[in-house]
């Protein structure tokens, strides 16, 4: 007997405002335009450029970027190359280190880069051969073992074993051929190719080398991947069309100097010593998170010379698009935002040359500033006649020289040129090198009168110990907030302090900070530059030793950042700037830019209530999540625990009832991997992908423990599998093993047991009599509990059996059992045995003293004495077994939990949808449908769910019932449309498998190519490339649908009576269709959004006529220019929506716009930007959302909008008019991860249920709602009511009065008449606390909501009982 017991519970979060510490982020900025190599892996194509990785999922489109914090263990990436048949990633270094990416994790190989060799370490190419990787070197070939992970030989071919610089590998027939720039040589390979005398050079090949290897990819769905350079990484699609990736960077990766100003950030890649460098010129501007190139070609071409060696950026004081930038030899050049105005040199200036007779490449201009009258200084190096040059704001130019104890003093090497911050009459210079020295002239306020100039000149200075301090070198200087000048040189840091009479003392400081060796910090380093944080604490950049971060007082070190312990690729430290708008410091090093935030983050904590109080359901956040699969399940008490889609939940073994785990309810985190109780303790554990480890005991009390949350790493924090013994939990990990103690609540070792201590993927972990095992992907590791196991020569590693998937390791009987590739094996002596059966066995399961076995299909077998597996339980699809007193109970994939007892079944069944990838929400009424598909520039071939909710309940309709009923394979859904006229009806569209017709729970017809008037994509397969997306009706009822692929009929509209018009948009390719929207205004409008692949907006005016596409007028339209006349072409745009002031809003890859419904589309591209003003006095502002990509857009009943990003969660936006007309814009709220329920940032689609407020949130992870306060006005106040009302002693939740019409004012009186609080209403409802103006609880009694609108013409009002 089988008896299913569906128990319906929702679990309610209550949320407060509190402040929240965030920690320091850091950011890599790097030059991705040169593409060289990239690898084809299964999901993703990686790409190397400029020694950096980025990849591109080949379904969404979407490029991630790579450095140390993701899990690299080095920089300057040489070469790439994806082993298929062990799915692995070789990742290659310029100095010899070696990652591995498998499994999710990185994995280093140290070998080569710890070899001490003079050679280059460089790899040129990687050929794969068997299970080896042949490794082109710069001295050879080397050859890796791709299994055992180590390397094997090295081949020296040259004549006498010499180093030969190979450039690929390839094999044919029994011969290995190598090229090399001059030459080719070969070798037999049943030679001892080890040898050099095997190999000769060969002039005839037998075939070429594959000149396509990392080049170019050919994907089984037709589309080809190539290296495009500059452009990045090309592909052209199956269908025909193309496109081409390529992250956003600066030109280059040389930030030699750096200038922060007003919002931008300038890097120009220069440099000088003795001679000019020879470094092209380019621009480089960072501002909203996009760069800004401007590239020597750019300059070039308009000046008809190269430009060079660019040393420093100086911007307008009065104009900050307006800005200069020097060079070491090419001039001076002004730019007005992107345009060059004009090139300065000593034919249009009074700029010297250092050669007279090549001005264009001798004029040598190092730094420039401006002063507080808005003259630019300039100082001109090389022995010139004017060694400071003005540009004066009325467009003349005069010069100074620098004259002490009346001799000429020239700069051939300057290294800094400052206006005094504390008396602008002073000017600070510094000469480098050939006689280095610190300046400082005094002009007394007549700037060009030399004749009142007080100047000295500086070579010898005396330290606070009276210490003489020469430096042979000077590198770089800065002047402090409280006008203390620093200054980098080759023996470290000098400080003139602000107090020092420069002119008549050579008094400096030099650091004190002790180190562990005896000196002092910094004594004898290079030094190259400075910079000021927030705090005006000093952020020193070194030659050699990456950065440090002192306090302000200059005693204590707060920070060392190197390429050790941060992204930084380079610990040669070329420049600093500060960002005083957003509290970051960029960092350009050797080899890159990279940013540290020093801000904390502001969010918001949680703050759950007692349990005795009720709180109603205003402002409370609702989990809806999927228990679909139980996958594990574990008994604690009276209760078993199930996990499920990563969420937790129990039933109560006594009273059947369900209850639910999350944070609300004290959990430390959202994604759950895996919980395991600990029978010693009787606790359980519980853990999360993130790091975090909570314990949880029978009382339901949560114990958090953070150490490897806290902990910084490169390695996935995952948990893989869990031994209990004693009262310790072994952790197996992606670095190895974790020793929890579940008493003490604290973790007890880490255990790294490969060789000298290195990493190990520890898949699973068992202890069998007194030893642990712990077993990788390849090898089993095993060490005796009583020795230290923290040293790793205690571990004894051996090979597993044959075969690719390791699937489970239990012990049994006193022997080890291990499943690999569905079959079983026992050790026996040392020695594998296999175990024949006639099931394919998915895992292992241990529960007292019963070792079972997972069965495909077939349910779970228990292993015996003798290895045979007889079948123990057979009910379908087992994930899971725990027994209880007895009985067992199982998590199953199809029917939940269930509870076998002897002779009946008893399942239960959490209500909720089938899926957590809530891609797609719809809204009708009350009900609220969800579905779980996607595309991009390709299908992605998720299988069709249909989870509709209404009423607190779910129908879920599988894929497997759904095909059934079509009689076809359905992929992809993409949007849903309900019938206006009957709630039943409704139609599903498709990205593949074309649109499906509902009717309640059954399929009324699928439409297709080959049955209807669809188009396909792949006519060669029209049933598989049916690409339909957005889909709605109009006023008429006429359903819309808009079928994507190519440019002939991407619109079809069928009328009531099923008759069919299909037309296109004047031959607007409607590759990936975005939002489909009826304009509010004037329903003969249709907006029609285009994702990518000729991103745009459609405005389409169908004269009110839809069945008649000849009197239509489209208009497309992919720039805009906004209210600042700033150019706005968007690459991809995710969402439109239109408010309630007829504004649509556009939600794109890099923030959101407007189109103001004054605006005529059809004739202008006009559009405007919000903006968020800054409120700190400079009268600036920042675009809302600027640099985030914007996934989806919701209008609520108050005409707020809910925007949802990719990566920072939903805002909450309010836009009022003020007294004078303007706009006042507000952040009503932010939610994210750490501020409610929602699992994850990454916010896929927002539906508003327009009768309750109830906001719907669809994340990558899973839904969640939150019941708002606004809901769609009423036409009058007719249906003016309150509640809760009683208001009970035990209610503290909010009190709502619902039924308002559009800008009600709310004043409550109490029963004298008296104002108690005046509440603004949210379209068509209120909120009160039940507080009074002044924040206090009010007294019992009868109040009234007095309800009027600003015109006055319409007022009601209701009582409210309140009890306290």
């Amino acid at each position: 007997m089988k008896i299913k017991k569906y128990i319906l519970s929702w679990l309610l979060m209550f949320v407060s405002v509190a402040a929240f510490a965030g920690v320091g982020q850091w950011r890599t900025h790097f030059a991705y335009n040169s593409v060289q190599v990239i690898a084809n892996c299964p999901e993703e194509i990686y790409a190397l450029a400029n020694g950096a990785i980025f990849s591109i999922n080949k379904m969404t489109e979407n490029m991630t970027l790579y450095n140390n914090r993701s899990g690299l263990h080095g920089t300057n990436v040489c070469f790439l190359m994806y082993d298929e048949e062990r799915e692995q990633l070789l990742i290659m270094y310029s100095d010899g280190k070696m990652d591995i990416q498998y499994n999710g994790t990185m994995h280093y190989i140290s070998d080569l880069y710890n070899k001490r060799m003079t050679s280059s370490k460089k790899c040129n190419n990687i050929t794969i051969h068997g299970k080896f990787a042949y490794l082109s070197m710069d001295f050879g070939i080397l050859v890796f073992d791709l299994e055992k992970h180590e390397f094997k030989e090295t081949y020296y071919i040259g004549e006498e074993a010499s180093e030969v610089q190979v450039t690929d590998v390839m094999f044919y027939g029994d011969s290995i051929y190598a090229r090399t720039k001059s030459k080719n040589y070969s070798a037999c390979i049943y030679d001892n190719v080890v040898d050099y005398h095997f190999w000769s050079t060969c002039s005839v090949l037998p075939c070429p080398f594959d000149t396509k290897k990392g080049k170019e990819y050919t994907m089984p769905d037709g589309d080809l991947w190539k290296v495009a350079g500059a452009q990045g990484v090309y592909r052209k699609f199956v269908t025909g069309e193309e496109a081409y990736y390529l992250p956003d960077g600066p030109y280059v990766n040389t930030p030699y100097s750096m200038t922060f100003d007003r919002g931008r950030l300038y890097v120009v890649p220069g440099g000088r010593w003795a001679n000019q460098n020879g470094t092209e010129g380019h621009v480089m501007i960072y501002e909203n998170k996009k760069w800004l190139n401007i590239t020597n070609a750019q300059i070039k071409g308009q000046t008809g010379k190269r430009a060079l060696d660019f040393m420093n950026v100086a911007v307008d004081p009065d104009d900050s698009g307006h800005y200069f930038v020097t060079s070491y030899g090419t001039g001076v050049y002004e730019f007005r935002d992107d345009v060059l105005v004009k090139r300065y040199t000593p034919s249009n200036s009074i700029l010297g040359s250092a050669a007279p007779n090549s001005p264009d490449t001798y004029t040598r201009t190092n730094f420039a500033t401006y002063d507080s009258e808005r003259r630019l200084w300039i100082n001109v190096d090389g022995g010139m006649d004017t060694t400071l040059v003005a540009f004066l704001p009325d467009g003349t130019q005069r010069g100074i020289n620098l004259y002490p104890n009346n001799s000429r003093v020239y700069t051939n090497t300057s290294g800094g040129l400052i206006v005094d911050n504390k008396n602008p009459m002073r000017k600070w210079i510094l000469s480098c090198r050939a006689n280095p020295f610190v300046a400082m002239i005094d002009d007394g306020g007549t700037p060009f009168e030399q004749g009142d100039d007080q100047f000295k000149l500086q070579a010898e200075f005396y330290d606070q110990d009276g210490n003489v301090v020469v430096p042979e070198f000077y590198y770089g200087m800065v002047q402090a907030p409280n006008g203390d000048l620093w200054i980098g040189t080759s023996c470290g840091p000098i400080i003139i302090p602000h107090t020092t009479d420069f002119m008549t003392s050579t008094q400096c400081q030099r650091l004190r900070i002790p180190m562990a060796d005896g000196s002092d910090l910094l004594e004898m380093e290079r030094v190259n530059t400075f910079a000021f944080d927030h705090n005006n604490e000093i952020w020193i950049g070194t030659a050699q030793s990456g950065v440090y971060v002192l306090n302000a007082e200059a005693t204590e070190i707060l920070a060392h950042y190197t390429s050790d312990n941060t992204v930084m690729p380079s610990n040669t430290v070329l420049s600093l700037a500060f960002d005083n708008y957003n509290n970051r410091m960029y960092i350009g090093t050797g080899q890159g830019l990279v940013s540290y935030q020093l801000s904390p983050d502001t969010a918001l904590n949680l703050d759950i209530s007692d349990e005795e109080i009720t709180y109603g359901t205003m402002f409370q956040w609702k989990s809806h999540l999927a228990f679909s699969e139980i996958n594990e399940v574990e008994r604690l008490g009276d209760k078993i625990y199930a996990l499920s889609n990563n969420s937790m939940f129990s039933v109560n073994k006594k009273t059947e009832e369900i209850e639910y785990y999350t944070k609300a309810t004290g959990l430390s985190s959202s994604i759950i991997d895996h919980i395991k109780v600990n029978p010693s303790t009787e606790k359980m554990l519980v853990t999360y992908q993130n790091g975090h480890l909570d314990i949880l005991d029978r009382e339901g009390n949560v114990y958090n423990v953070s150490d490897l949350f806290l902990k910084s790493m490169s390695l996935s924090k995952q948990v893989h599998d869990i031994c209990m013994y004693g009262s310790k939990a072994y952790l197996a990990m992606s670095f190895g093993i974790i020793a929890l103690d579940m008493k003490r609540h604290e973790i007890e070792d880490t255990y790294y047991i490969g060789e000298q201590s290195t990493e190990v993927d520890v898949a699973y972990i068992t202890i069998l009599g007194d030893s642990i095992y712990a077993a990788s992907k390849t090898s089993l590791y095993s060490a005796h509990l009583n020795d230290n196991l923290v040293d790793y020569a205690y571990w004894k590693r051996q090979s597993l059996p044959s075969g690719k998937n390791l699937q489970g390791m239990e012990a049994h009987m006193q022997t080890l059992c291990v499943v690999k590739d569905n079959v079983l094996w026992s050790l026996h002596n040392g020695l594998w045995k296999t175990h024949t059966s006639k099931f394919k066995i998915r895992g292992l399961r241990q529960t007292n003293s019963h070792l079972f076995a997972l069965i495909n299909q077939d349910g779970i077998a228990e292993l015996q004495n003798d290895f045979t597996m007889p079948i123990y339980i057979s009910y379908g699809y087992i994930n899971d077994i725990v027994e209880d007193d007895g009985s067992f109970w199982t998590g199953t994939r199809d029917n939940g939990v269930v509870h076998h007892h002897n002779d009946y079944d008893v399942e239960y069944h959490p209500d909720g949808p089938l899926n957590n990838y809530s891609y797609r929400l719809r809204t009708f009424g009350n009900k609220l449908y969800m579905l779980p598909g996607g595309r991009w520039a390709s299908q992605y071939t998720r299988p069709v769910e249909l989870m509709i909710l209404e009423n607190d309940q779910w129908t879920n309709m599988t894929n497997k019932n759904l095909v059934q009923k079509a009689g076809h394979a359905l992929y992809d859904a993409m949007d849903v449309a309900q019938d206006p006229y009957d709630p039943n009806h409704y139609f599903i569209t498709t990205y593949g498998t074309g649109m499906i017709e509902m009717q309640d729970t059954n399929v009324v017809k699928l439409y297709l190519a080959s049955n209807s008037e669809f188009h396909s994509a792949a006519p060669s397969n029209p049933d598989l490339y049916t690409r339909i997306d957005r889909i709605m009706y109009d006023d008429q009822n006429n359903l819309w649908v808009l079928n994507a692929g190519g440019n002939q009929g991407n619109v079809h509209v069928i009328s009531p009576d099923g008759r069919w018009t299909s037309f296109d948009l004047n031959s607007i390719s409607l590759d990936t269709p975005g939002d489909l929207i009826m304009d509010i205004r004037n329903p003969q409008w249709k907006w029609i959004s285009i994702v990518r692949a000729g991103t745009g907006l459609i405005l389409l005016q169908d004269n009110g006529t839809p069945h008649n596409p000849n009197d239509d007028k489209v208009t497309f339209r992919n720039t805009w220019i906004d209210q600042n006349s700033r150019n706005i072409a968007p690459e991809n745009i995710y969402s439109i929506a239109q408010d309630n002031d007829n504004t649509l809003w556009v939600g794109t890859n890099s923030g959101v716009f407007t189109i103001p419904s004054h605006i005529d589309f059809a004739t202008s591209n006009q559009c405007e930007r919000i903006v968020i003003p800054r409120n700190d006095g400079s009268g600036l502002g920042d675009y809302l959302l600027d640099g985030e990509q914007i996934n989806c857009i919701a209008i609520d009943g108050a005409n707020r909008k809910w925007i949802g990003t990719a990566s920072s969660g939903v805002f909450l936006i309010q836009i009022t008019t003020n007294e004078m007309g303007g706009k006042d814009i507000e952040t009503v709220a932010h939610f994210t991860t750490e501020n409610s329920l929602m699992p994850s940032d990454n916010v896929l689609s927002i539906a508003i249920n327009e009768l309750s407020g109830e906001v719907f949130i669809g994340t990558a992870a899973g839904l969640v709602s939150y019941m708002s306060d606004a809901i769609e006005p009423e036409e009058n106040f007719n249906n003016l009511y309150a509640y809760p009302n009683p208001v009970h002693p035990t209610y503290r939740g909010h009190i709502t009065i619902k039924g308002l019409m559009v800008d009600t004012q709310v004043r409550i009186l109490d029963a004298a008449g008296n104002l108690v609080k005046i509440l603004e209403g949210q379209g068509g409802a209120a909120v009160w606390d039940g507080n009074n103006a002044r924040g206090q609880r009010v007294a019992s009694g009868v109040y009234t909501a007095v309800c009027n609108t600003k015109s006055g013409e319409n007022h009601n009002s209701v009582k409210i009982l309140i009890m306290n």
